[in-house]
């Protein structure tokens, strides 16, 4: 007998009601704490990981676990459907910044390209991180009981982790020139973003629909603010690390004994 999966089923694949993520309860803290496990854990093991001969495999394993995640979204696409424009990849193409990180991500912590780096430096900490604190925004209908619940913490969280752990491990540092490599490769990701938007009713690219009260309706307009906040945002998160580098820079040469 044929069965039709309805998108919003009870089943592990579909979605629940609204409200079924509760933001900052449990179902919130324990992925983040997992993370924060495996940060503190790098930054203990740090060289000997570095030093470690399966290291590389590790992190091809990170990249492939990263990869199957990204993919998981786009079969489930196509098995169950989604709210909207049911089994279409159409208006979920990889064209959101975390999406478009996370793949960054994934070649980033297998070449350890000094430019990947700095695209996701600012573009993953910046656009993962937000939906971090605010998950409730993408996954308000999906608790514990749901894939797009596991798949949203995955996707997010390891990205960061990707950014965090070649930078500890290989002593990546962003550079103040990615700031603007970051800002204008984001620019051009509005270009195809724009155009899905018009083109696909149900397509909210970039959040370029999202709607925000005090923001104007214009597309443009929008572009120009996100754009601006982005930039900011960037300028912010360079700052914050550039003071803590250069506290452990002068820490570093307070600890070698001056030559006599």
């Amino acid at each position: 007998m044929d069965f039709e999966y309805e998108f919003y089923s009870d089943g592990f694949f579909g979605y629940g009601k609204e409200g079924d993520f509760k933001a900052y309860g449990l179902a919130f803290f324990i992925p983040i704490l997992l993370f924060v496990a495996a940060v503190v854990f790098t930054v203990l093991k740090k060289d000997k990981l570095k030093a470690w001969k399966g290291e590389k495999t590790l992190r091809f394993v990170i990249g492939f676990t990263m990869m199957i995640i990204e993919m998981s979204y786009y079969w489930r696409v196509l098995y169950v459907g989604n709210e909207n424009t049911g089994k279409s990849l159409m208006t979920k193409l990889p064209f959101q910044l975390c999406e478009f990180g996370a793949y960054c991500a994934i070649f980033m912590i297998t070449s350890l390209s000094d430019t990947l780096f700095g695209l996701n430096f600012f573009i993953t900490l910046i656009g993962a991180g937000i939906a971090v604190l605010f998950p409730q925004t993408v996954i308000s209908t999906c608790g514990p009981g749901y894939f797009r619940y596991y798949h949203f913490w995955g996707e997010h969280l390891l990205s960061i982790f990707a950014v965090i752990y070649v930078m500890i491990v290989h002593d990546k540092k962003p550079k103040y020139r990615y700031i603007w490599i970051s800002y204008f490769a984001m620019l051009l990701l509005t270009i195809p973003a724009t155009l899905l938007n018009m083109k696909y009713d149900d397509a909210n690219y970039l959040y370029l629909r999202q709607d925000i009260s005090f923001f104007p309706d214009s597309y443009g307009w929008r572009i120009v603010i996100y754009s601006a906040i982005m930039l900011l945002l960037f300028h912010i998160l360079y700052g914050v690390w550039y003071l803590i580098d250069r506290r452990k820079r002068k820490r570093r040469e307070k600890a070698v004994p001056e030559e006599a």
